[in-house]
């Protein structure tokens, strides 16, 4: 007997809101000193096992040198879990780049990436079921399912790799377009020990830009593609950025957008952003060849991102008296 299965990464519908794990390129990306994000994703309620993905990153600057550019850091954690078998992975890596800045306040910033982590696979086949407990006239769970898997969880290294461009004339005003590969390395993925069975690199492609359309409004429009072998999916999205208050001090919008992975599943996203924490909700809409299980049920996810800005001090220009 031979069995095909297949797998895909993890991936998040607000792909933008969850950077380390998009591209190791993004990693000290952004305005700010020290980057913390949260990521969680429930899908698929109406199957018997749901699918539940949690991630956690924190990235900051660790030195600008004296033309301006950057290198930065990162850690990233995952946690995903899926189906009968409980088909779990844990993923733990390390990111950095180097960032190349120029331009009249550092308009534009060329950022390369490199993450490396370790990944751990398992899985529990005691809920599963198999042809051989068939015994002809009906499925009966209590006949021996006589497989036997050489290991029920293995450990691989991970590498990925990364470069993106950002231009950026203000925080309303800005672009950030980039492309990765991971699983540079190809790592083993068989439970048999069959060492052929391995991890194809994954191509990303993703954008993301932020126009100031009013005096209260922003656009925010946003792509990704991503291809694994002959699997791929293209999730066009848009959202609008509806400011509260544009104070300095109290910095007010609110989110409301849409994404639509195409031939899967649409999605409606609300959220707010209140100073430099930011929370998004989602929710897709399953329609693809799943609906029969999945009853037009898609996933709830969410996002939080926290951005630390370190308060510089003020350089004074006035002379002391030298009396004193």
């Amino acid at each position: 007997m031979s069995i095909v299965c297949s797998a895909q990464d993890i991936h998040f519908t607000q792909f933008n809101f969850s950077p380390l794990n998009q591209n190791p390129a993004n990693t000290n990306l952004f305005e700010g000193d020290v980057r913390f994000v949260g990521n969680y994703k429930n899908q698929w309620q109406s199957v018997p096992v749901a699918y539940n993905t949690a991630s956690v990153s924190a990235d900051m600057n660790f030195v600008t040198l004296k033309n301006h550019d950057k290198i930065g850091g990162g850690v990233l954690f995952y946690y995903d879990r899926a189906g009968d078998s409980r088909f779990t992975s844990i993923h733990a890596a390390y990111s950095m780049s180097y960032q190349l800045n120029w331009g009249y306040h550092d308009l534009h910033t060329i950022s390369l990436g490199y993450q490396i982590g370790f990944v751990n696979r398992s899985f529990d086949y005691t809920n599963l079921f198999f042809d051989n407990q068939f015994n002809g006239d009906a499925f009966n769970p209590n006949i021996p399912a006589n497989e036997v898997y050489s290991r029920t969880h293995f450990l691989f290294l991970d590498m990925s790799l990364g470069l993106a461009y950002k231009w950026n004339k203000g925080l309303r005003n800005n672009f950030t377009i980039g492309a990765s590969v991971a699983h540079l390395n190809m790592p083993s993925q068989s439970f048999y020990g069959d060492h052929s069975v391995t991890l194809a690199p994954m191509y990303n492609f993703h954008f993301r830009g932020q126009f100031k359309i009013a005096g209260r409004l922003d656009l925010v429009p946003e792509f990704l593609f991503q291809r694994q072998q002959t699997r791929q999916e293209f999730v066009p999205g848009i959202h609008l950025k509806t400011y509260i208050s544009t104070l300095p001090t109290s910095r007010i919008a609110l989110n409301t957008g849409a994404y639509y992975r195409i031939g899967d599943a649409p999605a409606v996203m609300v959220g707010m952003d209140y100073n430099n924490l930011q929370v998004n909700c989602s929710y897709d809409i399953n329609h693809s060849n799943f609906t029969p299980a999945s009853r037009y049920n898609g996933g709830f996810e969410m996002s939080v991102i926290y951005i630390l800005s370190k308060i510089k001090k003020l350089k004074s220009n006035v002379a002391s008296c030298p009396i004193f």
